[in-house]
Order: C-alpha cells, then sequence, then structure tokens
C-alpha cells in the first residue's frame, strides 16, 4: 500500500511539472519591450515588461494609455490601448480612440530580452475601424532611437 501511495505521489509530481513546463514553453523569460533609451529622455514604457503605457516623449499622438496585454512572453503579443488621434484639419479629437499594438521579433537590446519591433493600427476617428499596420514612429528597431 505504501508503494502505491508513494508511485501516486511521484505520478503527480510529474504530472504537474509537465504542465508547468507545457504552458511556460515557447514564452521567452519577462522580455521587455525595445529599450529605455529608444524613447529617451521624455518617453515612458519602453525598456519594461507589459507596459500599460508607452509614450514616445513627443506630441500626444506618440501616446498610449490603459494597455492591457495578451500573450506576453509569446513570439507576438497584443495590446489595445487608448491613443490621442489627429482630425482631418487639425488638432486631435476630444477622445482619444482605440489602438491595437503588436510586439514582435523577440531578440535582445543589449542583454536584454526584448520585443524589438512594435507595430499599430489605429482608426480615422474614433470608434471607427482599425487601419493598416504600420511600424510605431517608423521606427525598423525598438533597441534604439528612430531618429
Amino acid at each position: 500500500m505504501r508503494q502505491i501511495r508513494i508511485l501516486s505521489s511521484l505520478v503527480l509530481v510529474a504530472y504537474t511539472l509537465g504542465a508547468t513546463l507545457a504552458t511556460t514553453a515557447g514564452a521567452a523569460a519577462n522580455p521587455v519591450i525595445g529599450a529605455k533609451a529608444f524613447a529617451a529622455p521624455y518617453g515612458k514604457g519602453f525598456g519594461t515588461a507589459e507596459p500599460s503605457e508607452i509614450f514616445n516623449g513627443g506630441d500626444p499622438s506618440g501616446s498610449v494609455t490603459h494597455i492591457k496585454w495578451s500573450g506576453w512572453g509569446n513570439p507576438t503579443a497584443i495590446g489595445y490601448g487608448l491613443n490621442p488621434i489627429f482630425k482631418p484639419h487639425g488638432g486631435y479629437y476630444s477622445k482619444p480612440a482605440q489602438i491595437e499594438l503588436r510586439a514582435t521579433n523577440l531578440g535582445k537590446c543589449g542583454n536584454q530580452a526584448a520585443y524589438t519591433r512594435l507595430e499599430v493600427r489605429v482608426p480615422k476617428h474614433p470608434g471607427g475601424k482599425p487601419g493598416k499596420w504600420f511600424s510605431w514612429a517608423g521606427a525598423k528597431t525598438l533597441c534604439k532611437p528612430p531618429y
């Protein structure tokens, strides 16, 4: 009887360990989004994991707040947040629009595991259908400043 309990305990431990490894397989160890230097000195969120806000440090259209991410650590992470967008004839809409973010190209910025590319799509007006994907700030990499 004691051998059956020991065997049952070993099976349970092996199952738990296997399930834990399976859920983390393919996910990078807490990568950040780009490097802090990408938007230095006034930016926010770059160089951090799962930022709830990113900001280029320039005008309001370079800001995304209230970001909720899914799939963080996987090859592609998707986020949704709020972004001030331009009106067709200048200025900004009074309400921010929902923006979709796509962090890809897991690699490294220096020695830090990081998403090195960020693409976004925004509607033409708040509540509108998202447009085409484009690179955040026109950047080819988030590891260094784009300009």
